[in-house]
């Protein structure tokens, strides 16, 4: 993987679990990376004695873009509220669980009600400490976060590593009057015209190098515009740091890595849902260039049929299908199929219908001719 690569994967890359990674990044983000970064991406890169840390502000906010580690907005908040704790601690200072707990108790009954005698509320405060542990910005000196959810007596003694004043994003505007994601996304509308350039071009670049996908509804859309008349110089930008192909269609454009060269979640992979995903593709495919079907908006499909679409092609394709799968119920597979479809962008819920996007006709699955006879003499 290349050094690019490896720290659009990352969160981070620290100098002390990652040692060599780390020098050999920092050793290659020469001045034309950083300028590819700055200029085109609108991104910081943060290189210090600690680590190094590329800022990947998304140009939209999506679902799958959230930590995955997570369940619930308490788990937010409490990570928050660590951040703040954390802020009046020196590097290398260390501190019991107990006195955590009672800080973020204080800090965090601003915002919502937590009580870390419920289970439910312990459980979300591990899940934040096991994500803070992950990412090194604690560290356990002595103890263990085992059976803390059950155990309210139960110590640990942490120590603050330092990383958690780089863990947030640095913006160079005021933010304090910021309600919801959607006014950071917003945020160029008071941009001079020169500034509204560089932030298209930044957010083209961005959904290309964070989105499985990138979409535009009509044909004078900006984002869709500079990519068709910029498609040779964009191709040549991203193929000096990923090895990839720039594609582009009416109202979409992909930016798809080589297989040799892929990293983070990908699709297809080995994984049950993204094989039955793309069996799914073929056969939306396969409807929508009947021509019967393209005299109706098959683009538009109500959620009843697209869940009865699924369950049905379940049905189709059971010998092929793992035991989980196999024995899932109805709603668990239409809410994983579905989950999984929006994440990669393939589909988009809009009401009550799901618009079908480009991204479904990137891949597709087929069995072998005879994967049905066999099995059949098999049985």
């Amino acid at each position: 993987m290349n050094e690019f690569s490896q720290m659009l994967e990352n969160f981070w890359i620290t100098s002390e679990s990652n040692r060599a990674d780390y020098f050999r990044i920092k050793r290659s983000a020469d001045n034309d990376m950083k300028r590819f970064i700055n200029d085109f991406a609108g991104w910081k890169l943060i290189v210090n004695s600690k680590l190094v840390k590329l800022e990947k502000i998304p140009a939209q906010a999506k679902p799958f873009m959230g930590i995955s580690e997570f369940e619930e907005i308490s788990d937010y908040c409490l990570l928050c509220a660590l951040l703040i704790f954390l802020d009046d601690k020196y590097d290398g200072e260390q501190f019991l669980l107990s006195e955590l707990i009672e800080d973020v108790e204080k800090i965090i009954s601003k915002t919502m009600e937590m009580d870390f005698t419920r289970f439910s509320d312990r459980k979300s405060l591990v899940r934040m400490l096991r994500f803070a542990q992950d990412k090194e910005i604690l560290k356990i000196s002595e103890g263990s976060l085992e059976n803390v959810e059950s155990n309210r007596e139960k110590e640990i003694l942490y120590e603050n590593t330092g990383l958690s004043s780089y863990f947030s994003v640095h913006y160079d505007f005021d933010i304090s009057g910021f309600e919801d994601y959607r006014y950071f996304e917003n945020v160029e509308n008071g941009y001079s015209d020169n500034e509204k350039g560089h932030a298209r071009t930044s957010r083209v670049y961005r959904k290309l190098l964070l989105q499985p996908a990138m979409y535009w509804d009509t044909k004078d859309d900006a984002d869709g515009i500079y990519v068709k008349n910029q498609r040779n110089t964009i191709s040549e930008r991203l193929d000096k740091y990923l090895s990839g192909r720039l594609e582009i269609h009416n109202g979409s454009a992909f930016y798809m890595l080589n297989e040799e060269e892929t990293f983070g979640k990908v699709h297809p992979s080995d994984k049950m849902i993204s094989g039955f995903t793309a069996l799914l593709c073929e056969k939306i495919r396969t409807l929508l260039s009947d021509k019967k079907t393209q005299q109706t908006d098959m683009n538009m499909i109500t959620k009843e049929n697209f869940h009865k679409f699924i369950t049905a092609c379940r049905k189709e394709l059971y010998e092929g299908l793992s035991k989980e799968f196999r024995e899932m119920t109805d709603d668990k597979l239409i809410s994983t199929v579905v989950t999984y479809m929006t994440d990669w962008l393939m589909i988009e819920p809009k009401d009550e219908c799901y618009c079908i996007c480009d991204g479904v006709f990137k891949t597709c699955g087929r069995y072998p001719k005879d994967f049905f006879t066999k099995k059949e003499n098999e049985n």
